[in-house]
This record gives structure tokens, sequence and C-alpha cells, in this order.
């Protein structure tokens, strides 16, 4: 490797990280503006966390919400902070190192080049960007999710995993279809069987239905439909984008959960509940997949496929919110 190759690498490092860094600005910023709006999780928070400003941390539950509240307390009281500074100092960080976390994996120069606008159109739509800025503990949890994905292996893998969905109930499906996915693979190995398509978006199909099922008569993490049918429509459109761009999106870990969490907001609308979040997390994980394993004909269709789709769904987020 010559000199000049190292320091190319070491400029567009520096770069990526200012990147990072802005777009962790960008998530504060957007979390202010929730703040200032009272809208989303961080208005419910603060409002407790003003009406229990002297309250200690006694009978609390220690489980998903309770944990992140004494969490964001504690930290609060040992930095000297208030918790809208807390919780602005989380979710700069969890959204800059998820993005540093992306812009690492970018396979070469030529990649970036190409993943470039569907790379920030993906961070910088609302449905991505309010995962951290305003639904910030099921952003803190994904993030931990991601990073045990992507780096983690064995029972630290696993333990993560738990911890994940322990701070939110959110990440249990997610994990769900990783596990297919790991099983899948390996009876399909064991037997020599090879699908691509058809067998795996049937088990996808079958899985997600009765995740959706379960947490029907269960109530599990279930909220009403409150978004529109042209909305929805949109939706549909963008899980058509990702399962059909490029059929082995299902041979990919990534592709798969994404697949599978698109699948579950659907069937959800069916039968009128909602699984929003899920959107998000199935077009970030739609996102590593292109930048892991897609090819430049395949990242060129989404980009323009998900152009309209990222504009009309900042067109609603912002005539639904001013």
């Amino acid at each position: 490797m010559n000199i000049y190759t190292v320091k190319t690498n070491s400029i567009a490092k520096s770069i990526g990280f200012l990147f990072a860094l802005t777009y962790g600005l960008f998530i504060v910023a957007s979390l202010q503006y929730f703040y200032s709006v009272d809208s989303g999780d961080i208005g419910s928070y603060l409002k407790f966390f003003n009406e229990n400003a002297t309250a200690g941390l006694e009978n609390r539950s220690i489980v998903g919400d309770g944990l992140f509240r004494a969490g964001v307390i504690i930290l609060g009281n040992y930095m000297g902070i208030e918790p809208i500074n807390v919780l602005s100092t989380l979710a700069f960080v969890i959204s800059t190192l998820l993005f540093a976390i992306y812009a690492a994996h970018i396979r070469s120069t030529k990649y970036l080049i190409y993943l470039l606008p569907v790379y920030c159109m993906i961070f910088f739509s609302p449905i991505v960007s309010n995962l951290f800025a305003s639904n910030i503990r099921s952003g803190i949890a994904f993030t931990i999710l991601m990073i045990s994905l992507v780096y983690l292996k064995g029972f630290w893998k696993y333990l993560f995993f738990g911890f994940s969905s322990f701070l939110h109930l959110s990440m249990a499906p997610i994990i769900a279809f990783y596990i297919l996915y790991q099983v899948t693979n390996y009876t399909f190995k064991k037997i020599g069987f090879r699908s691509s398509f058809i067998v795996p978006m049937l088990l996808l199909t079958i899985s997600s239905l009765f995740l959706v099922a379960f947490s029907y008569v269960y109530k599990f993490n279930v909220t009403l439909i409150s978004s529109s049918g042209v909305y929805n429509v949109l939706i549909l459109c963008l899980a058509l984008l990702m399962i059909f761009t490029n059929k082995k999106v299902l041979k990919n870990v990534y592709g798969f959960i994404c697949v599978g969490l698109i699948l579950v907001y659907l069937f959800g609308f069916v039968i009128d509940i909602s699984f929003a979040r899920y959107i998000g997390f199935a077009v970030i994980l739609y996102l590593f997949f292109l930048i892991e394993k897609a090819e430049i004909g395949t990242i060129q269709v989404f980009t323009l496929g998900y152009i309209p789709v990222f504009f009309l769904i900042s067109f609603y987020t912002v005539s639904n919110n001013f």
C-alpha cells in the first residue's frame, strides 16, 4: 500500500467521521424540535421526569421502559444535567455511532459514489431519523442489536440480543427472523437444497403471519392504525421495491430480516394494527444489505425507486407536524 493510498483512506475516514458527527447534530436538532412541540416519546418522557424530579428509584421496574427511565435519571444525576440533555446526548451517540458503522462497511470508493445518494436519503428520511430523535428507547435498543449483529459472535452476540430485547421488546421479532435465517441456511446446506427466493419467502410469510397473530392475541407491542390509506399504499410500494429489486436479498441476513419486518407491517395493516416503527428498521437493514452485498445495478435501481418514496414520506411527515 503506497503513501497516496494511505492518505486517501485517511481523508475518506475523516470525511466519514465528520458526516457522522453532522448527522448526530441533525438528530439532536430534531429531538429538540419534538421537545418544543411536545411530540413523540420525548414529550412523554420529559413530562415523567419533570413530575418525578425528586423521586427516588425505589420500587421502579427494571424491565424495558422502567430500565430506560432509571438509566436516564442515574445519568442525569451523575453528570449533573437535565433529562433533556441526557436524552440529547444519548440520541447524538447512537445516531453518530450507527452512521459511522454503516459508512465503515462501504466496500470501496466506487461503491461509495453509487451508494451516497440512497445512503443520505435513508438516514435523513423521517422513518429512520425518528428512530433516534423521537422513539429514542427503541433507537438505543436497535443500535445495540445492530452492533451485536455486525461485530459480535457466539455467547456475546446472544447476550446483547437479550439485552436489546430487555430494553425494548420490538427487537424480539428482529431476533426471531435472525434465528430463522440461521436455521434455514443450516438446514438447506445439510440437505443440499437450493432455493434463493420462493421457499425462504414462504417461510418468512408464514413466520410474519404468526408473529402478527401472536401480537394481536396477546396485545404484544400493538397499537392501532393511525396512518392514512395513501401512506400505507406508499409503504406497500416500498415493500415491493425492496423485495423485487434483487431477489437475492433473501440470501443475505440483513435483507432477510428486512423483508420479514416489512411483511409484519403489511399483515398488521390488514387486521388494523400498526407496527410502524418496523418500517424504519426494515429500510435501514436493507441499506446494510446494499452496502454489504448488492451490485451497482441493484443500488441504482433501488435509488431511483426510493427517490419518490423519500420525498413523499418527507412531505407526509412535514404536513402532519406543521
